[in-house]
């Protein structure tokens, strides 16, 4: 009897000894976030403001952000790594731009420090990917059926459109590779400025949306 009570303290003595050695250090997935040389061209506090002419409407039209919101989402996908992502909301517009998201990227195999992408939403559930800059200049991207091919064509030390110049201008292309209907894009986006110029060529048709002036806040 006193054996068999030696016998069974001495096993559980063994588990719980097992138990506390086999016990690794938990290490949570990295967090990326925005760096400032993104938020420059992408990010915009609210009652900022651009008035933007276009071929779809007559006149011109004002994209006013009116709130934010701020989330943070988790990538499973690949690496596995948690990461920011802001929403700003537009009040309706004849541009139908319903809202403008970033989301941060993993920056794990990063050339440059902005490692973020922007997003056009449209009223009617469409989007565009607009801005992805971590991708290498002129590198084509093959992103999806809906997102299409992307690729960073070229920065633009000084742009001009109308009365107005720019400087540091990205000029991005989405091709519909894959024909899924939307066409071909060229977004033209300034430091401190966003999205100066939208061109959409599809089935022959051009539809332009420049920018005519803004009051902006960072």
């Amino acid at each position: 009897m006193k054996f068999r009570y030696f016998l069974g303290i001495l096993v559980l003595t063994g588990f719980v000894f097992f138990q506390s050695c086999d016990k690794t250090e938990y290490i949570p997935p990295p967090h990326y976030t925005f760096s400032d040389e993104f938020k420059t061209y992408a990010l915009f506090e609210p009652d900022s403001k651009w008035e933007y002419q276009g071929t779809e409407f007559e006149g011109t039209t004002e994209v006013l952000i009116n709130g934010i919101g701020e989330h943070k989402w988790t990538n499973s996908f690949g690496e596995e790594y948690t990461y920011d992502a802001i929403d700003m909301y537009a009040v309706d517009n004849e541009a139908n731009i319903l809202m403008i998201e970033l989301t941060a990227q993993s920056n794990l195999n990063a050339t440059t420090s902005m490692v973020a992408q922007m997003w056009l939403f449209y009223s009617n559930g469409d989007y565009r990917l607009v801005f992805a800059p971590q991708y290498p200049m002129g590198e084509e991207q093959l992103l999806g059926e809906h997102e299409g091919k992307y690729v960073n064509v070229e920065i633009i030390p000084s742009y001009t459109l109308g009365n107005n110049t720019y400087s540091d201008v990205y000029h991005t292309r989405v091709t519909d590779y894959l024909e899924s209907g939307y066409g071909d894009f060229d977004f033209y986006i300034a430091k401190n400025h966003g999205l100066v110029k939208m061109l959409n060529v599809n089935d022959g048709d051009t539809t332009i949306l420049e920018l005519v002036s803004s009051s902006l806040i960072q």
